[in-house]
């Protein structure tokens, strides 16, 4: 076992020891700084007691939950998970649980601790779907603790329940209801923004075939099968902040599907299909190609296969979902709209569906909800046409 030395270097202290040697070589652990020999033993012995045990330079029973984040981050989630994926970890873990739950020691969380959290944040008005991620996130980063890690013995997490959804919170819901377009208010926007407007195609998408808007960015034209009038949808479109570049990941909770087009539409992709390639002759060596690398990357460096998408400008530069921020600003303030948002398209789409009887499963599939209870939901706020339906069918059962 390793020996705690301690060395003067000009008026301070400094403490070492030796490690496992590493392909045959010596290692070593040192800190300076300290004003009497006294303390840098002292704190010597504590790092060489947490070596010692672990190997580690901490010890388990003793590293905070907010240090332990960052660990499992390091270790399993980098390791493991899409970008996107991360990313929404790193958002929960900064915003909600190491403000919270980052003081304590891994090893003092309790199940009431976690509970009285998650009740904390059901109180403030998020929504079920938020505590449920972050409840997600708490039971995978406290299971890696136990397994392989070792470093407690349960997990906390296990048997915590999120508020029933027929309970009150101190704080109505933040998250606002998406809201059904009505006909004449979706002419009004395809009106204000037609055919070869850049926002035009995406907006077709998410109302004609209920994509999301990282689904409808990412289209690219092979995943058009024009022969059969369908779409292949297999990828979104994400950004990440850190690096600050786009890349293509698998569609959320990785629904791919391929899903019929009407004819309109149709007749709309087969346009901007043409009008595409003039542009290519046009810009002749001035047109914009885009490519994608072996990470998934999108980037105009050439680097990788060439990518082509279907949203691109006249150039062939890439238009991509922050498009929609400037085109719902001109929907909320200029067609007095301020309800929009791209998923309002979805949500139309899914509605209007419910509105002529078809079936729930078809419209999970053709929009790829994870489960069913989530289309249904759709069907629970019908419009005033599906109730209307609702009391033709009274009368056929109970006609005279």
């Amino acid at each position: 076992m390793a020996d705690i030395n301690t060395r003067k270097r000009g008026s301070k202290w400094e403490y070492y020891f030796e490690t496992a040697k590493i392909d045959g070589k010596r290692q070593r652990i040192s800190k300076g700084g300290f004003p009497t020999k006294k303390e840098a033993l002292a704190e010597g012995n504590k790092l060489l007691s947490e070596y010692n045990h672990t190997g580690l330079n901490f010890l388990p029973s003793e590293i905070s939950f907010s240090d332990y984040l960052d660990l499992w981050m390091k270790e399993y989630v980098q390791v493991n998970c899409k970008e996107s994926t991360i990313d929404g970890y790193k958002k929960k873990i900064n915003n909600h649980i190491k403000p919270n739950l980052g003081a304590y020691k891994l090893k003092s969380i309790t199940p009431a601790t976690i509970q009285i959290f998650i009740n904390q944040k059901f109180n403030e008005g998020y929504s079920r779907n938020t505590l449920s991620v972050i409840k997600g996130i708490l039971t995978s980063c406290l299971s890696y603790a136990v397994e392989p890690l070792k470093f407690i013995s349960y997990n906390q997490a296990l048997g915590i329940k999120i508020p029933s959804s027929r309970s009150k919170a101190n704080t109505a819901t933040r998250t606002e209801p998406h809201v059904y377009i009505t006909p004449s208010k979706i002419q009004e926007i395809f009106e204000r923004f037609p055919e070869g407007t850049s926002s035009h195609i995406a907006m077709q998408l998410g109302y004609r075939c209920g994509l999301r808007i990282g689904e409808a960015y990412a289209l690219t034209w092979d995943d058009l099968d024009f022969s059969q009038k369908k779409i292949n949808i297999n990828k979104q479109i994400q950004y990440n902040n850190e690096t600050k570049v786009w890349y293509l990941t698998p569609p959320k909770y990785e629904s791919y599907r391929i899903i019929n087009i009407d004819d309109m539409f149709y007749n709309i992709l087969c346009r901007a299909k043409e009008k595409q390639e003039k542009a290519k002759i046009f810009y002749e060596s001035d047109y914009i190609y885009n490519y994608i690398d072996d990470e998934n990357i999108i980037n105009k460096d050439k680097r990788g296969k060439q990518i082509n998408f279907v949203n691109v400008r006249d150039n062939g530069e890439l238009i991509t979902p922050r498009n929609m921020l400037h085109t719902s600003y001109i929907i909320h303030s200029k067609l007095n709209f301020p309800e929009f948002d791209f998923h309002s398209l979805r949500h139309t789409h899914a509605t209007m569906l419910a509105e002529i009887g078809a079936p729930p499963k078809y419209v999970q599939e053709r929009l790829g909800h994870k489960n069913i209870q989530i289309t249904m939901q759709i069907y629970q706020h019908v419009t005033d046409a599906i109730r209307n339906e609702g009391t033709t069918y009274l009368n056929k059962i109970f006609k005279q």
